[in-house]
């Protein structure tokens, strides 16, 4: 098994509500993957108590850019990884699908530079031909921010 991290900067969001920041998603058509860690910080300043939440999803939404992972990702620096994991950022102009119920939430301050780290030390499960997305609850734009996402397959 080897371990992977992706990183990128998103773009602002609408200002709509349940907008997708970024999203972790695994196209395999049989292995899962295992969330590690998940991180997000303002690169700018957004609304009061801004909150937001992880969630699984079940289709690909159509995102403003994509990261796709190579050999360089790996901690290990020598092997793509298999399961063709890539990072989708917002702006998102289609949603991804999204399950219920959401998994975790956060508020974060207001200033740039706030954000969170989530480590998930069994892993989290994503199976195949689906995600894991970080999303705004409230209808207000979130900030381009920095994310990463870091998991084992």
């Amino acid at each position: 098994m080897g371990v992977y991290s992706v990183r990128g900067f998103s773009a602002a969001t609408a200002a709509t509500a349940d907008h997708c920041i970024a999203e972790l998603w695994n196209p395999h058509a049989s292995k899962r993957i295992s969330l590690l860690e998940v991180g997000l910080f303002k690169a700018g300043a957004g609304a009061a108590n801004d909150s937001l939440y992880l969630c699984r999803t079940t289709a690909k939404g159509t995102a403003g850019s994509t990261v796709t992972p190579d050999a360089d990702n790996a901690w290990l620096g020598d092997t793509a990884p298999v399961s063709g994991a890539t990072m989708e950022l917002s702006a998102f102009s289609v949603q991804p699908t999204k399950a219920t119920p959401n998994l975790f939430g956060w508020v974060a301050a207001a200033s740039a530079g706030s954000g969170f780290i989530w480590p998930t030390p069994r892993g989290l499960q994503i199976p195949f031909g689906t995600g894991l997305a970080l999303c705004i609850r409230a209808a207000a734009a979130w900030p381009t921010s920095e994310v990463y996402f870091e998991w084992e397959e």
